[in-house]
């Protein structure tokens, strides 16, 4: 394999989506992390998603009024880790919010 082919490889395993589903009531504490510990630079945020989990439901109607927010970051996985680790603290500071951090290998096409 030539060096620039094994370079691209190492590159692309090195990503991950992370996605990260919170209650709107912590978004701030999110973005005022992600500017404080430089991580999340560069995301997509869907607002207004409606679910259940493993918390009340959220589902934007008179009975379950609140939404999710949902934010997904491609990354390297040295950052993926760093915000999973923030993530966590999240967790416990808001433990009944329901803050939900999935990560996956991503690949570059």
């Amino acid at each position: 394999m030539s060096e620039e082919k094994e370079k691209k490889k190492e590159a692309t395993d090195a990503m991950r989506r992370v996605e990260i589903i919170f209650s709107q009531a912590v978004e701030e504490d999110i973005f005022e992390g992600f500017k404080k510990q430089k991580i999340g630079g560069h995301y997509s945020k869907i607002s207004a998603v409606t679910g259940a989990g493993f918390s009340n439901p959220k589902f934007g109607d008179a009975i379950w009024p609140q939404l999710n927010e949902m934010i997904i970051v491609y990354c390297k996985k040295t950052e993926a880790e760093k915000i999973i680790g923030f993530v966590k603290t999240l967790r416990k500071k808001y433990p009944v919010e329901g803050i939900a951090c999935f990560v996956s290998k991503a690949k570059i096409k």
